[in-house]
């Protein structure tokens, strides 16, 4: 059952990673009409990679 738990965990969490690299890719990466900023594609898989700090992250920024 343990393994099962790690296995279900780690599938949502890059769930929640795909999801998280598609929204900054949308609002971050692309550009109005459709081209894509290349250098901003790491950034915006790191900020998947790590997507609960990012979530924090952005709560924060939008407060100030």
């Amino acid at each position: 059952m343990g393994r099962r738990a790690w296995l279900i965990g780690l599938g949502l969490y890059t769930l929640a990673a795909c999801a998280d690299f598609a929204y900054h890719l949308i609002s971050d990466v692309r550009r109005a009409d459709g081209t894509v900023r290349y250098a901003d594609l790491p950034v915006a898989y790191s900020a998947a990679l790590f997507w609960p700090v990012d979530i924090v992250a952005m709560a924060l920024l939008r407060t100030q």
